[in-house]
């Protein structure tokens, strides 16, 4: 009987936060600036990044004024250039290859938040872990005597087992926002940092910086 006293109480409890708590919606995207962390010397002229979008949903329960909950479902595009490899011939960095990562992604973050100006404007910074899953890979080759044009060809994940299909890893933001009718507009730099190799075979922790724009309407 005092267990099912308990869970009622607990249950009442969390439907009136629930009620009372404030939800927001919006979406949000920018530009993405990918790469990866190798544990080997990077060639001091070598370009290791490639250039990509992202864009992402958004759903957070303000906890109160200063502390909000929320995930963030989106897609993102990562991956890296002068890939780090080993073959017979030549060890080392196959500075002609670019790699581009595509994942759907499911981050869960913590914000806080503060006004700024009397209000007018809103910092915030964010923390969090998401799981991310590899939907599409491409690479891309480029000779390097200039003879041959690019070429970018489409990896068969389902037979190619070099690439992890999954990652996860910790995410950072920061921003400002200010106040538009019911919701907020919103510029934000977020981090993200792997924990997990994007080559099965090669130390390749995936990085990116995310430069975005949003909206998060309150309901």
């Amino acid at each position: 009987m005092k267990t099912q006293k308990l869970i009622l109480i607990s249950l009442f409890s969390f439907l009136t936060f629930q009620l009372s708590a404030q939800i927001s919606m919006g979406l949000k995207g920018g530009y993405t600036r990918a790469w990866e962390k190798y544990d080997v010397d990077v060639p001091e002229d070598a370009r290791i990044h490639v250039k990509g979008f992202n864009i992402a949903g958004m759903v957070y329960l303000k906890v109160n004024d200063h502390l909000s909950l929320g995930i963030e479902p989106g897609y993102v595009e990562r991956g890296a250039a002068c890939i780090p490899g080993w073959n017979v011939i030549d060890p080392g960095f196959r500075g002609d290859t670019e790699l581009f990562l595509k994942y759907a992604e499911l981050p869960i973050m913590a914000q806080g938040q503060l006004p700024l100006l009397n209000g007018k404007l809103e910092i915030f910074g964010k923390v969090g872990y998401g799981m991310a899953y590899l939907t599409t890979a491409f690479e891309k080759i480029t000779d390097l005597d200039g003879i041959v044009a690019p070429t970018r060809s489409k990896l068969d994940l389902s037979n190619d087992d070099r690439l992890n299909r999954f990652d996860h890893g910790m995410h950072g933001t920061i921003g400002l926002s200010k106040t538009f009718g019911k919701g907020r507009v919103f510029i934000e730099t977020a981090f993200y940092s792997s924990v997990r190799d994007a080559d099965r075979n090669n130390f390749s922790r995936n990085r990116n910086l995310n430069f975005n724009l949003g909206y998060l309407l309150d309901l």
